[in-house]
């Protein structure tokens, strides 16, 4: 969403009102949950989607008709279970709501400080109140500065709390006649994959394909190559792999897949001094032990290795490269949709 809402800061910048198109509700099997974002410019141009099809199709006609007439919002809502849908190729079924929304110039400071908290790291997130027969509200959640004004009740603000600091996912709330949706703002989970062989290449391609940003470290630069990996956000060839992860944060995830036991020790003693939001190392249980007691005689803690995910990935009995790249990208979102147990 990130493009979307600095593309509305530029056109609310030249003084131009855009029309702000959101799905606020979906049920069944709707092709886009609940968060789903397009921006129509003044000029008709379109920025994002709500799914395509005839969703889309009557979004952006009744958006540019908006424009011209001044409505201030309206409420689209979608049967995808209809004849309609089937023919134009929509089979999943469910329904979708549409909210549309103008946004004049006044509005720019609300979307400026989303982008300031995001750009500042602090996982913002764009709040939408739905009350009947009342206009949407928009306002601004972080943990650092709470909600911009106070527009819900105490018990569905502190709800709204809880789950706005842990997920990344859009969500709603509902409570005292209020609808409440929370589209956090965060920044692409980054995996940085320590190694760069065979299951490396494998993971880099199969995780850039699932969203991250991958970024991929060795000291062989036959294999550490942009070539190798023109997906990836960065290459980089080490020296050695001493102080190869510093300042990481819940955003960023490690994945250990070196050549050798001992740099895989290394690297992990290296992970577990940040505050990575996962930590996995590929091998067996034996080699898995082996280095935990390393760690534990040069007075990592037991709560320390606990943090990590070995054997690494999920338990699909993979075993060739690609394979065990679905594992290890399959937990890897597992993590990222706060699913874990």
């Amino acid at each position: 969403m990130k493009d979307i809402l600095e593309s509305l800061l530029k056109t609310l910048d030249q003084g131009q009102d855009a029309i702000f198109c959101g799905i606020v509700e979906s049920s069944g099997s709707a092709p886009r949950t609940s968060g789903a974002r397009m921006l129509v410019l003044s000029d008709g141009a379109i920025r994002g989607s709500v799914g395509g099809g005839p969703v889309e199709g009557a979004s952006l006609a009744r958006a540019r008709k908006m424009l011209v007439q001044g409505e201030s919002h309206v409420l689209l809502p979608f049967d995808l279970n209809s004849p309609t849908a089937a023919q134009a190729g929509m089979v999943c079924g469910g329904a979708v709501t549409v909210l549309l929304q103008r946004l004049t110039p006044e509005r720019r400071g609300l979307f400026a400080k989303l982008l300031t908290l995001h750009a500042e790291q602090k996982r913002p997130a764009l709040i939408t109140i739905l009350a009947p027969g009342k206009e949407p509200v928009l306002n601004v959640w972080s943990a650092a500065t709470g909600l911009e004004s106070r527009d819900l009740p105490e018990s569905v603000t502190a709800e709204l709390a809880r789950k706005a600091s842990k997920t990344r996912q859009n969500f709603s709330l509902q409570g005292n006649g209020l609808t409440v949706f929370a589209e956090p703002l965060v920044a692409p989970t980054v995996v940085h994959l320590v190694g760069a062989g065979h299951v490396a290449l494998a993971t880099s391609r199969v995780a850039s394909f699932a969203g991250f940003e991958v970024v991929v470290m060795d000291d062989r630069a036959e294999f550490a190559s942009p070539g190798r990996y023109p997906e990836a956000r960065e290459v980089r060839v080490l020296e050695n792999f001493n102080g190869c992860l510093k300042d990481l944060g819940p955003d960023d995830f490690v994945v250990i897949v070196t050549r050798g036991h001992l740099h895989d020790r290394d690297v992990l003693a290296q992970a577990l001094r940040t505050d990575a939001g996962y930590v996995g190392m590929i091998g067996s249980r034996g080699k898995r032990d082996a280095v935990y007691r390393s760690l534990l005689e040069n007075g990592f803690t037991r709560a320390d290795l606990d943090r990590v995910f070995c054997p690494i990935g999920l338990p699909i009995g993979a075993d060739t490269p690609e394979e065990i790249a679905v594992s290890i990208v399959a937990e890897l979102i597992r993590v990222r949709a706060g699913a874990q147990e």
